[in-house]
């Protein structure tokens, strides 16, 4: 398979947000939380906004937009249902989207 679909439906399963590769970065949460508002006042943020606009489901979009993530930390990807509904560990890059760039 290889490239991932930005839909809901993946956006739904996306493991990115407890990653701790990106789990203390403040550009993330402030990304995260606006987006968090968004949805609840009913707005279908995934139309809305770009693919790049979004602070997670690296594996569909890009890479981060954020800087000074850990990459010391042990990245979700392999935990995560969208890497293994869409067999990525024959991808390449095979994990670390938020610093590699999306599944090709």
């Amino acid at each position: 398979m290889g490239k991932v679909d930005y839909t809901l439906e993946n956006m739904l399963k996306c493991t990115c947000g407890k990653c701790p590769v990106q789990s203390y970065n403040a550009c993330f949460k402030e990304r995260t939380g606006k987006i968090q508002k968004m949805e609840a006042k009913g707005v279908d943020t995934v139309s809305l906004l770009e693919p790049e606009e979004f602070p997670w489901l690296y594996c569909a979009t890009c890479k981060a937009t954020c800087s000074n993530f850990s990459f010391e930390e042990e990245c979700v990807c392999k935990d995560c249902d969208v890497w293994k509904e869409n067999d990525l560990k024959e991808n390449n890059p095979t994990k670390y989207y938020c610093r590699d760039g999306k599944a090709r």
